[in-house]
């Protein structure tokens, strides 16, 4: 109980500060309530692999249906002890529709519900002499949302008496631990198979779980209305929820008229378009009402505040981070996503298309500043439904929100909020990160990503792609940046072949980089290789693990001995010491 103790308070003030006698290991996304990704152990060397477990053996068709992009989000391994826990899929893979060219079309409405012939296990994997070992197997009745670009998340947590993992109809399986045999299942929706467990569950320091869940509607989930909420799940079993409608009481209605892009069926482009020096009015649309967006773990806070996310049904634009009291589930605070960024054309995207320039992305000669380019209007950042960022609480009290946006090449914007949800700066790039923290008090840094991306006239990805540390303020203090230019796959001799193909290197392809007690960073990359890099920026050292690929997002962990694991290529290599 003592270790319970310890990382639920060293959670709150950085978990770096206790001893690694003291730590428990990795029990939910970002690890702790708050998501700071940060472990109390001192990270291994990265120089053999300890461990494989398979956890997709449908990567080479989930390949060929993304034309080489592997897009599913993965669960982040659980830990405790000796003790793993992780996701692998069973069941059999559908795959996406042939069209008349015989590209894959994934997109069509009769191909919605393909992935449910999957079945998403959870494994219980236990260290015995040196090996890991598995012990027994859940199989869970959870399906993803259909239709989304990102395969959804599953992502069960540990609480200190089970392992809580979805299920079908927006519901919670409480499993024994040791023997994985069933405690209890937690129904708050009934059997409705519209209703979804919409993200990771995340566990408060008194045992409750929260999630979010959504309905949608069969026939048309993404044109039609939703209906999104927070569950709560107290120890014992009993549920109780609240409606995002009901939290956010100031946002648009579902009938209300939100502003949309401009449509190229309508407006030509170069964007903003201008009528003499006036932009023309983007169209609008019903904004639906709001719900939490997917893939988002809630963040709890110090006292116990949660986080969440959460946008229009019909309209991300339309969004907002959001505080919410624990004990009575009701507002704390709602701040609109709409506006804190004046960084459109003129200053992230340039203005020199001239009309009749229907090539460019660039902005119209005229556009106002700072404008988004698709609206005309200041930007709007977006919880969006393909990313997995979810909230991270901060040493001092306030909260990091990745958002999305489109006018930046789609690397959105982290958003840095004080604890009465006032916003307090932004940094430059958001897309589907869950950021690091390293250190505490009023000294704490930010780890995250920081993916440049867009191609040459060949195809060929640009760059830079950097790891980058951001001080409190949201201010640059290192990056470390991906120079290999080699792509490798390893054999099944152990062999490895590799081809210069990547001359600007390669994305960071992490959703949530992991931080040890001394503040080594660990991080995937698309080149195959796990990196661990020194608290001053620096290359610690580095292993490659399988293949480069156009990887998914994925999360890194560690255990209480220091072993890094890392996911690639369908696959939980675990990390360490020779």
């Amino acid at each position: 109980m003592r270790a319970v103790i310890a990382c639920v308070l060293a959670a709150v003030i950085g978990c770096n500060s206790e001893p690694a006698s003291d730590c428990e290991s990795w029990h939910q996304w970002g690890n702790s309530a708050g998501h700071d990704n940060a472990s109390c152990a001192t990270g291994q060397k990265l120089e053999t692999e300890q461990a494989d477990f398979v956890y997709d053996s449908f990567v080479p068709q989930e390949l060929a249906d993304s034309t080489g992009d592997l897009l599913v989000h993965y669960q982040a391994p659980l830990i405790d002890g000796d003790d793993v826990y992780m996701m692998a899929k069973a069941g059999t893979y559908t795959p996406c529709a042939v069209s008349g060219s015989g590209a894959p079309n994934c997109s069509l409405n009769s191909e919605l519900y393909r992935l449910n012939s999957q079945i998403w296990t959870e494994h219980h994997l236990t260290w015995d002499s040196g090996k890991l070992v598995d012990q027994w197997t859940f199989s869970s009745d959870w399906k993803p949302e259909p239709g989304v670009f990102f395969e959804p998340m599953f992502q069960p947590a540990l609480d200190e008496g089970a392992l809580v993992v979805p299920g079908a109809a927006g519901s919670l399986y409480f499993l024994d631990r040791d023997d994985g045999s069933l405690l209890r299942h937690v129904e708050p929706f009934g059997s409705d198979v519209d209703t979804y467990v919409a993200g990771g569950l995340s566990v408060g320091s008194d045992g409750t779980v929260y999630y979010d869940a959504v309905k949608l509607d069969h026939a048309d989930p993404w044109s039609s209305d939703a209906q999104g909420w927070l569950v709560a799940v107290e120890p014992g079993g009993t549920a109780r929820m609240v409606d995002f409608i009901d939290l956010i009481p100031d946002a648009p209605k579902e009938t209300d008229e939100c502003l949309q892009s401009y449509e190229l069926s309508t407006y030509l482009k170069p964007w903003p378009p201008m009528k003499g020096s006036l932009v023309e009015p983007a169209p609008t649309f019903p904004c639906g009402t709001q719900r939490p967006g997917l893939n988002q773990a809630p963040a709890i806070g110090a006292d116990g505040t949660l986080y969440v996310g959460s946008r229009a049904s019909l309209n991300e634009r339309y969004s907002y981070a959001v505080a919410i009291d624990p004990d009575t589930l009701t507002l704390k605070w709602a701040t609109s996503l709409r506006g804190l960024v004046s960084d459109g054309c003129g200053v992230l995207v340039p203005s020199d298309a001239a009309p009749g320039d229907t090539i460019s992305s660039d902005c119209a000669i005229g556009a106002p500043l700072g404008v988004d380019p698709e609206t005309g209007d200041l930007p709007a950042l977006a919880i969006d439904d393909a990313s997995s960022s979810s909230p991270v609480v901060l040493p001092d009290g306030g909260v990091l929100f990745g958002t999305f946006s489109l006018y930046n090449d789609f690397r959105g914007h982290l958003v840095s909020f004080d604890r009465f949800g006032v916003p307090r700066g932004t940094f430059d790039f958001g897309w589907d990160t869950t950021p690091s923290i390293v250190g505490d008090g009023s000294s704490y840094a930010i780890v995250l990503k920081d993916n440049h991306y867009g191609e040459d006239a060949n195809g060929v990805d640009l760059g830079p792609y950097f790891v980058t540390e951001l001080d409190a303020s949201l201010q640059v203090k290192w990056q470390f940046k991906s120079t290999n230019t080699q792509s490798c796959v390893r054999g099944s001799d152990g062999s490895v072949t590799c081809t210069d193909d990547h001359p600007h290197g390669f994305e960071w392809c992490i959703d949530a980089a992991a931080v040890d007690r001394d503040g080594v960073i660990y991080a995937n990359s698309e080149d195959g290789t796990v990196y661990a890099i020194q608290p001053d920026g620096t290359l610690r050292d580095s292993l490659f693990l399988d293949r480069a690929e156009g990887a998914a997002y994925t999360p890194l962990a560690l255990d209480q001995h220091g072993r890094v694991y890392a996911l690639n290529n369908g696959h939980l290599a675990v990390v360490g010491t020779k």
